[in-house]
């Protein structure tokens, strides 16, 4: 590619008709004719003169005009303003997660500068170019002018890549664009000798025949007989047109990731309750996949460290949406669209919807917390006051709060709160049910959380915390002082009537005194709906072993999670093989069922909510309006 392109801008010269061949002609008019010519020679060179000059200030114009847009980019994406960046970029979901690779960052930490530009029709077709070091690197961009006079980054252009064609192989199939036809033995004949070096035993695990492709595109497919990259001229040519060592290193990882014997180091962030039985689960994967190796790391917290990010393949827990910003995490939509084995259908639903952000999916959920509420059966008693029914009300339960905390137990001593949560459950359960104006099922509705709803929620919370008799207001409190306060509040004495607690501790606090156990209030006309976080296991967007970390992560998707935590398996066929359902305590898998149909996933881009530093806001007298709009400010293109 260099500074032109595979694209040609054709020129066409006028032909003059013959003279006549006559005397006259020859003889009569010598100087008339050779004027003539003179005439007609001017006028063509004149007029390819002014071609050629026009085609060069179009070019320099497209150059111009690509150049700032590119230079607007590069000013967003190292200022991390993602909204900015993306302001920038076609509203186009693979395109989005393809800006957050760090491998298409990297031009913009190099003074990129476009070097040629042309315009066809309503698009852009530019040669951007940057160094590193002593090496240059170029790429193909694509801009769309907009009716407005500015640009939009696209990700291609009509035209470009032509259609596709393939060469045939030993191993399988290679297929291409017809814009990389000149590139494409010259990458056949690598890959060949690549799988020749891996396949001493003649991959005896690998898919024959194969399918590789080049593709106009960064997404990558999960088929067991199919392997994806993108074209060179996406990922960076050389200063001579040629693929570059960014595109042959990508080459190499994704063919060792296929036919190598590959280790995966899958970091355990430290946890009260680990999601299952690592260590037996990857012996069993090992067993049955002998090329793939599971180095299990324990991780020194509970949340995975920029080191983490940067060593590990994949790491067992959820990502943030820090870490999704900052293009840490590896997107596996397309993964899970073009795996034929993989069943999308045998998943809970609400537990597939929190896997999601920003319409892609960046993690397997593996399984789902979801607390549930316990009350004071003695307490209960002693105030006269009937005892919940698994399908309350808001009201129900704040009547409740007032009636059995001023109650006897009260004078005596024993209560101080109506109601105790120490996480933001009870509060994402109450936004969820503000105005719920659903018709169906929780999930299916999908109704969102609204700036509304939460500021209703921080509301109603001001005018309860901190009150006698109603809840308590942790806001002066620190994370270790809160980490205590259940052990510590609903142990051997009970300071509250009614508290959000996780279903694992259910025989203890029932072994200590009578309790039960209900699901979130709702309203007249919808059951409650339960707060759910769903979690699972991601691969770093550093990873060369994607396709082997997928196969990983499928197979911790079928397996049950420790039994003992309770946590719900995200797929319904592990529930049923593992007896989840059914070996639950009658009381608590009566709450548990009746509130799993309703749940709700607390969403990647909702777990800012309902904070401290947004509790501690409005309980200094900051609006909920205004406490509602707190949120930390992401980071972006930080890996």
């Amino acid at each position: 590619m260099s500074d032109r392109f595979d694209w040609q801008i054709g020129e066409e010269e006028d032909e003059l008709p013959p003279a006549p061949d006559t005397a006259v002609s020859r003889n009569a008019f010598p100087w008339f004719w050779l004027a003539l010519i003179v005439v007609v020679l001017g006028a063509v060179f004149g007029l390819w003169r002014s071609a050629q000059t026009q085609l060069a200030d179009a070019e320099e114009n497209a150059v111009r005009w690509a150049q700032d847009a590119l230079d607007f980019e590069r000013e967003a994406y190292l200022g991390g303003d993602g909204d900015l960046f993306f302001s920038f970029q076609a509203n186009d979901s693979d395109w989005f997660s393809a800006q957050l690779m760090p491998l298409n960052g990297r031009l913009y930490h190099h003074d990129p500068v476009i070097t040629h530009a042309e315009q066809h029709e309503d698009h852009i077709w530019a040669n951007l170019q940057w160094r590193e070091g002593t090496d240059t690197y170029q790429r193909v961009g694509f801009w769309q002018i907009q009716p407005d006079g500015s640009l939009i980054r696209q990700p291609d252009a009509p035209g470009y890549w032509g259609s596709l064609t393939f060469t045939d192989y030993a191993w399988g199939r290679l297929r291409y664009t017809q814009t990389d036809t000149d590139l494409a033995e010259q990458i056949g004949d690598q890959i060949t000798e690549r799988i020749l070096t891996l396949c001493v035993a003649n991959c005896p695990t690998a898919e024959r025949p194969f399918t590789i492709t080049i593709a106009p595109h960064f997404q990558e497919t999960g088929a067991a007989d199919e392997l994806t990259f993108p074209s060179p001229r996406l990922v960076g040519l050389d200063e001579n047109g040629a693929p570059s060592e960014l595109f042959w290193e990508l080459v190499d990882g994704r063919i060792t990731d296929r036919f190598g014997q590959v280790t995966l180091r899958f970091g355990i962030p430290e946890a009260d309750y680990p999601m299952m039985a690592y260590q037996m689960v990857a012996a069993q994967f090992m067993a049955q996949n002998p090329r793939i190796t599971i180095e299990l790391i324990p991780l020194r917290f509970s949340k995975p460290t920029p080191n983490d990010l940067a060593t590990l393949d994949i790491i067992g827990t959820r990502p943030t949406a820090e870490f999704l910003a900052a293009g840490a995490v590896r997107d596996l939509t397309t993964m899970m669209q073009t795996d034929p084995d993989f069943d999308r259908a045998d998943f809970y639903e609400q537990v597939w919807q929190g896997a999601w952000w920003q319409d892609r999916m960046w993690f397997m959920p593996l399984a789902a917390r979801m607390n549930v509420i316990f009350y004071d059966k003695s307490a209960y008693r002693v105030a006269e006051q009937p005892e919940p029914t698994l399908r309350w009300t808001w009201e129900e339960m704040e009547a409740d709060m007032t009636a059995v905390s001023f109650g006897p137990d009260s004078q005596n001593g024993l209560l101080e709160w109506g109601f105790l949560d120490v996480g933001p459950d009870v509060l994402f359960s109450y936004a969820y049910n503000w105005n719920n104006s659903c018709e169906e099922a929780t999930v299916r509705c999908d109704q969102p959380l609204t700036p509304e709803s939460v500021a209703a929620t921080l509301r109603w919370y001001n005018a309860l915390a901190g009150q006698p008799g109603q809840l308590p207001d942790f806001t002066q409190m620190n994370d270790m002082e809160r980490a205590g306060i259940l052990s510590n509040w609903q142990s051997a004495r009970r300071r509250a009537v009614i508290w959000v607690d996780s279903p694992l501790l259910y025989e203890l606090r029932v072994q200590m005194d009578p309790m039960g156990v209900v699901p979130f209030p709702g309203s007249n006309r919808f059951d409650g709906i339960a707060p759910l976080w769903v979690d699972g296991g991601f691969i770093t967007s550093g990873s060369e072993r994607s396709y082997a970390a997928w196969e990983w992560l499928k197979f911790l998707a079928n397996q049950p999670p420790s039994a003992r935590f309770r946590f719900v398996p995200a797929r319904p066929s592990v529930a049923t093989s593992s007896q989840f359902w059914g070996r639950l305590p009658h009381d608590l898998g009566n709450a548990m069922r009746s509130a799993f149909p309703f749940s709700r996933p607390v969403l990647i881009e909702e777990q800012h909510l309902f904070s401290w530093e947004m509790l501690t806001a409005v309980q200094t007298n900051t609006p909920p309006e205004q406490a509602a709009r707190l949120r930390p400010r992401l980071h972006w293109f930080q890996q």
